[in-house]
């Protein structure tokens, strides 16, 4: 075998080895949010829309470091089996009795904030929902509901428990504000 066939042979050896030396892309996960049915008597609304812009957008769940907070990231195989605007709208509706009905009260949100905050502990979960509420006569509330919540452990799972519960004190809070208005049909 002459010199250069020898080294194309040789180089061909290390690339297809090579090839099988490369270790498996990561399993993607999905995370979902569980509704805990806490209905109380609330004046019938429509949940009109719920909407999200940019990271918050995506299904990727966004992540920022608590000494950096204006860097927000995105976890490449962790991911929301809906988009968060749809996953809020869903988790809303069955954590509030499935209230859904056309009573001229409508219900519109935007969510400001959507993610995991990594600190020295375990990180938290962080939620920030622009909600308004109108009816006959205009905007009846207009606010932004925002929690946080500490997360049990370090794991995905105890993340999406604590953006659980951050939305339940979330609903909890419009829950007590929508009770304190004067709604008359």
């Amino acid at each position: 075998m002459r010199m250069p066939a020898r080294a194309l042979a040789i180089a061909a050896l290390l690339l297809i080895a090579a090839c099988g030396s490369t270790p498996p892309a990561p399993t993607d996960r999905f995370y979902r949010l569980q509704a805990e049915s806490t209905a109380a008597a609330l004046p019938p609304f429509e949940v009109r829309s719920i909407r999200a812009d940019s990271l918050y957008a995506e299904r990727p769940i966004v992540f920022s470091p608590a000494d950096d907070p204006r860097q927000l990231r995105q976890y490449h195989y962790h991911l929301w089996l809906y988009p968060p605007a749809q996953a809020v709208r869903e988790h809303m509706l069955a954590s509030m009795g499935g209230v859904q009905a056309r009573s001229g009260l409508t219900l519109d949100a935007r969510i400001m904030a959507f993610e995991r905050v990594l600190d020295s502990g375990n990180g938290r979960a962080v939620v920030a929902l622009d909600v308004t509420l109108g009816g006959e006569r205009g905007v009846l509330l207009q606010k932004r509901y925002r929690r946080e919540q500490p997360a049990s452990d370090d794991s995905f799972s105890a993340f999406t428990a604590a953006m659980e519960k951050a939305l339940q004190a979330v609903y909890g809070e419009l829950r007590q504000d929508i009770g304190s208005l004067d709604i008359r049909r």
